[in-house]
């Protein structure tokens, strides 16, 4: 399921981005301040927690993935507008359909200062989107 809601969130907010630009599936890294930047969207996968059971006649059980929503771009200005598109088709989009199965998607209440403490990294512009996937037996 993991790598299907990858493939489904990449597919909802490519379109939405300047044309030149990707959606990767990438932890930040130490180089983002120094590196060569390429206009991107970075989906970090950085949690993945129970969420109770499912519904249905099939025994099921549900889980909460988290992702970093980070953007990179020339400058700072451009990293905004990224996150900002982003966010607003995130937001306007209650349920993301995976497999034909519709997968209920919120912004998380996870604040991200944490994570770039852990991962050792400085403090950037970023949200959580989290996506609930039920696995069936």
């Amino acid at each position: 399921m993991i790598t299907q809601v990858d493939e489904a969130l990449c597919r909802l907010i490519a379109p939405h981005l300047p044309e030149g630009t990707v959606v990767r599936l990438d932890p930040p890294k130490p180089t983002w301040q120094t590196g060569t930047r390429m206009s991107s969207v970075d989906l970090f996968l950085f949690a993945l927690h129970g969420a109770g059971p499912g519904t249905g006649a099939v025994r099921a059980k549900r889980c909460e993935l988290s992702y970093l929503v980070t953007a990179q771009a020339d400058k700072v200005r451009d990293e905004h507008t990224l996150l900002d598109r982003s966010l607003r088709v995130l937001l306007g989009t209650e349920f993301l359909t995976v497999d034909e199965q519709p997968l209920r998607m919120a912004l998380g209440e996870t604040d991200p200062t944490g994570l770039w403490v852990s991962l050792g990294l400085p403090a950037r512009a970023a949200f959580v989107v989290t996506i609930t996937a039920e696995y069936r037996d």
